[in-house]
């Protein structure tokens, strides 16, 4: 920006006479009466649209996850929002820690917005918390009927609505897709985040039962103890790792790629780009896509739809991505039979 300049600029003067300024009143009174005449009304400045508030709450990164935000705007976008225009979108990374959900979505909460989108079972139960007296809709991403915060998927009759995945059963699916990597028998590390998690692992193990693996557990919610989470994997001599579904161990995905391949484990994730970006393979339904339908829940709640009349969707299409790159670095030889079942392969 120019400096403006320090000179006193020599205003203009002009001299009225009582003459002029009557002529000048008169054309004025004549030109709005002509105006008037024509049903023309003189301009005057219009209140713009108030914009409507969004609360976008994520237990991911800014950095590490930016995919998702940025899905959920062009969703918004495709519907006619646009974010600073008719929609303020007021947004907070917990960065992989859960333990500053509350305290972001009384941040959030404070705001005031006519609804908050939280993706993940614990930025929900935050963001409820946060807004119990305001009565806040929440859009929400996982399983909402086992976690109780929808009724049904037909009608949630909750302040939640949103996209259930059916994350544990995906959990025991991508176990399955690990073995066919494995020799029976093997041992299988399932990588959690929460113990609080028994029906996630009940599948788990079932699973691993029926498949002719030794389960193991190990729970993680800091970065130390998902390096001691390898170093027992190590221990035990197992045979591969399937991390199960938790924001907190995507938002560390890269540290644990890292972990996997410093122990020549095999590795399955819960989201397809994890494979895109250095994970052995992959198996889920697409993130992006999924964000994008978040936006539409709260594209309606803006509209007067109520949370609890909005029926809980769920993804259509699941995504299996293999990364060869990452196979090749641990000497593993992906089977012709697995290959075929890929929706994408990296060569």
């Amino acid at each position: 920006m120019k400096a403006r300049s320090a000179s006193v600029q020599t205003p203009i003067v002009q001299r009225w006479d009582a003459g002029t300024q009557r002529r000048s009143l008169l054309l004025a009174t004549a030109g709005t009466t002509l105006l008037g005449g024509f049903g023309v009304q003189p301009s005057r400045a219009q209140p713009g649209p108030v914009a409507q508030r969004i609360g976008y709450l994520t237990a991911g990164g800014a950095t590490t996850n930016p995919t998702g935000l940025q899905a959920f705007r062009e969703g918004l976008r495709e519907r006619g929002h646009v974010v600073g225009r008719d929609v303020v979108l007021d947004v907070r990374f917990a960065e992989g820690r859960a333990q500053d959900l509350p305290r972001l979505a009384a941040e959030i909460s404070a705001l005031k917005p006519a609804v908050i989108v939280a993706p993940g079972n614990l930025a929900t139960n935050a963001a409820l918390a946060a807004t119990a007296v305001l009565d806040t809709p929440v859009v929400s991403l996982g399983d909402l009927v086992a976690s109780g915060h929808a009724a049904q998927l037909g009608r949630p009759g909750g302040r939640v609505t949103g996209i259930s995945f059916l994350p544990f059963p995906l959990n025991a699916k991508r176990l399955e897709l690990l073995a066919l990597t494995l020799p029976r028998g093997s041992a299988v590390l399932n990588l959690a985040e929460l113990q609080a998690l028994p029906e996630a692992m009940r599948l788990v193990k079932d699973a691993g039962h029926a498949l002719g693996l030794v389960t193991h557990a190990a729970y993680a919610r800091t970065v130390d103890e998902i390096d001691t989470a390898f170093a027992t994997a190590r221990r035990l001599r197992v045979a591969g790792v399937n991390v199960l579904n938790s924001p907190f161990l995507y938002n560390l995905r890269a540290h644990i790629f890292q972990l996997a391949a410093s122990a020549k484990l095999p590795a399955i994730y819960q989201w397809p780009d994890a494979a895109r970006e250095g994970g052995l393979m992959a198996f889920g339904p697409s993130l992006e896509a999924m964000n994008r339908q978040l936006a539409g829940y709260a594209s309606r709640i803006l509209a007067g739809a109520k949370a609890a009349d909005l029926p809980i969707e769920q993804p259509t299409r699941f995504e299996l991505v293999i990364n060869l790159k990452a196979a090749r670095a641990l000497g593993l030889t992906i089977s012709r039979t697995l290959l075929l079942r890929a929706d994408e392969v990296i060569q």
